[in-house]
């Protein structure tokens, strides 16, 4: 593949999500805030996973971390009302941020993530008291929300042998299964695919977030579709696609289109969505 000669799609117009959308409801809504951001509110218990949501002060059309948008953000994370976890599946920038993690602390949520998160986060002065590490298989309980802990793949540091920082290990990165009363998700977080991803296929899983970008460190095409297949029975969200210009990363591009030509049913299952955009599941089952 030629690194130097990517494409990339831009995702749909953003849909603004109002204070509205974090208030109690009887069913599970699930947004995609862009890049690998989601929302899930459970009942009116509030997940955020890897969200990345400022933008640079004096400039709103860079992200926070660097890049310019395609997109805009549905929400400032300032003008969000209430969080009861944060989960961050690795510490690089485009998971973590680089000021929306000081907006959120504001509201006193359980961020969890893997070491370097922690640390990370430590280092930004976040109150340490709402820190928590996690590790593979560990377990958390919210009302109406059970979050699993599970293994990634994920050393993009290895593309550049010049880099001193080491490549993420075992235990570095993670993803995450989300139980709800009305539906069972995996956001698998940035990983190549794994053994443990085929052990998956009689879990359950009712929704799963693909990962379609291009890189070889992500689950890339190919391990997009070897996962939407094995899964045969979830809807699919795509992410990490449409939201950064910049055609020479391949972790910023890449093409839903190019993943569900070659899934089962994939264009049956695929919720492909606006950044703000609900999707909403009620006892198992799709309302929207």
């Amino acid at each position: 593949m030629n690194y130097l000669n990517l494409t990339s799609v831009t995702a749909k117009r953003t849909i603004t999500i109002t204070k509205d959308d974090f208030g109690k409801c009887d069913v599970t809504r699930i947004y995609w805030l862009g890049g690998a951001g989601f929302l899930i509110n459970a009942r009116g218990t509030i997940v955020l996973i890897d969200p990345v949501l400022k933008t640079m002060p004096g400039h709103p059309e860079q992200c926070e971390t660097g890049p310019v948008l395609k997109i805009k953000y549905p929400i400032d994370p300032d003008d969000i009302p209430n969080v009861d976890v944060a989960l961050y599946t690795h510490s690089d920038d485009d998971h973590l941020g680089k000021i929306t993690p000081h907006s959120l602390s504001q509201l006193k949520p359980q961020m969890i993530g893997p070491p370097p998160v922690f640390e990370k986060l430590a280092r930004m002065r976040i109150d340490i008291d709402l820190l928590t590490s996690c590790r593979s298989r560990d377990i958390f309980h919210y009302p109406n929300v059970e979050v699993e802990v599970f293994p990634a793949d994920h050393p993009w540091q290895l593309m550049d042998p010049q880099r001193l920082d080491k490549p993420f290990r075992s235990g570095d990165a993670v993803g995450f299964l989300v139980k709800t009363p009305d539906v069972y998700c995996f956001f698998p977080g940035d990983t190549r695919l794994m053994e443990e991803h085929l052990f998956l296929k009689d879990k359950g899983i009712q929704f799963v977030v693909i990962d379609v970008s291009l890189c070889t460190y992500h689950l890339n095409p190919m391990g997009a579709c070897t996962l939407s297949n094995l899964l045969k029975d979830a809807y699919i969200m795509p992410y990490h696609y449409g939201s950064f210009v910049d055609q020479n990363f391949p972790a910023f591009c890449g093409d839903p289109k190019t993943v569900l030509d070659e899934v089962t049913n994939g264009y049956e299952r695929a919720l492909i969505t606006a950044p703000g955009e609900v999707v909403e599941f009620k006892s198992g089952k799709l309302v929207r």
